[in-house]
């Protein structure tokens, strides 16, 4: 099964307008993600749904921090 296929149109429609071609430009929007104090929530849960093991690291020392 390729990786398109596990996801919704809209999944995909939120992939083509952040630039994300590949599974490659996936993980890395992904990773990009996880160090944003405000990350796409939208992102991250594609990348998790595509097997993507991130940890927000900015979000929860921010969360911890306050």
């Amino acid at each position: 099964m390729r990786w398109q296929q596990k996801l919704t149109k809209k999944e995909l429609r939120h992939l083509h307008e952040t630039g994300a071609r590949t599974l490659a430009d996936v993980r890395e929007n992904v990773l990009y993600q996880s160090k944003m104090f405000f990350p796409c929530w939208e992102c991250v849960e594609i990348g998790r749904k595509l097997g993507i093991e991130v940890e927000l690291t900015a979000f929860h020392s921010r969360s911890e921090s306050e």
